[in-house]
């Protein structure tokens, strides 16, 4: 399970996507649906404690599941320094994320249309000459209250949470987190200070993911 698996696949139910993935994803789905209907979390971060431990593959394979089960979906890209969503949809990343925290473009002008009906993608966008100070400006608020209302879910697809605040204050912002931890990568230690990072954010953690190969995704939420 990897990033070239999500570029090649996204969700589609073929021969590259490996059923063990296939069935793991529409758990975490059941889960998010269920927390959703349970505690209105429709705004959902996923992070990780470190790079490399499959959150992008998640997210978008999670994306295309709720999309394809007739829910609207936005996944954004948070991770501004070292994004991927473009690439894994193939789409330009000149105007984004960013042109619309900072005034330049509305959200409507920045959402790229995915080929999946139901999904929808906002890039990262150019870095700005400061991330903190741009996540912090009320735009952002402003911005998911406006995006919730088109939306059935927006998953966003951000930097680790202990690479700098910017994770940990988008997350606060929104509605839950599910971490992301990979089997033989992630040292315990790590995990636990991403989640004591998340909880000083006062972010609420939904649940963990733990990206274990061979065996597949194996997740737990709360």
């Amino acid at each position: 399970m990897n990033l070239k698996l999500a570029e090649k696949s996204i969700f589609r139910r073929n021969k590259q996507t490996p059923q063990s993935l296939i069935e793991e994803i529409e758990r975490i789905r059941l889960n998010v649906e269920f927390s959703s209907f349970e505690n209105k979390s429709k705004i959902i971060i996923f992070t990780s404690p470190s790079y490399k431990e499959g959150k992008t593959t998640i997210v978008t394979h999670l994306g295309a599941a709720l999309a394809e089960n007739g829910q609207n979906v936005l996944l954004i890209d948070t991770d501004i320094k070292k994004p991927t969503l473009h690439k894994v949809f193939k789409i330009k990343n000149t105007v984004g994320l960013t042109n619309v925290l900072t005034g330049q473009k509305t959200a409507e002008e920045s959402i790229n249309q995915t080929n999946i009906g139901r999904l929808k993608v906002l890039t990262a966008g150019p870095i700005p000459y400061s991330t903190e100070k741009v996540f912090k400006s009320t735009t952002l608020d402003e911005m998911l209250e406006k995006l919730s209302k088109s939306f059935d879910y927006i998953l966003v697809d951000s930097a680790p949470a202990l690479q700098g605040n910017d994770t940990r204050i988008f997350a606060s912002k929104c509605d839950g987190v599910i971490m992301v931890v990979k089997d033989g990568k992630t040292e315990n230690a790590r995990a636990l200070e991403a989640k004591k990072a998340l909880e000083i954010a006062k972010a609420n953690l939904l649940g963990v993911v733990l990206n274990a190969k061979p065996k597949g995704l194996l997740s737990k939420f709360f």
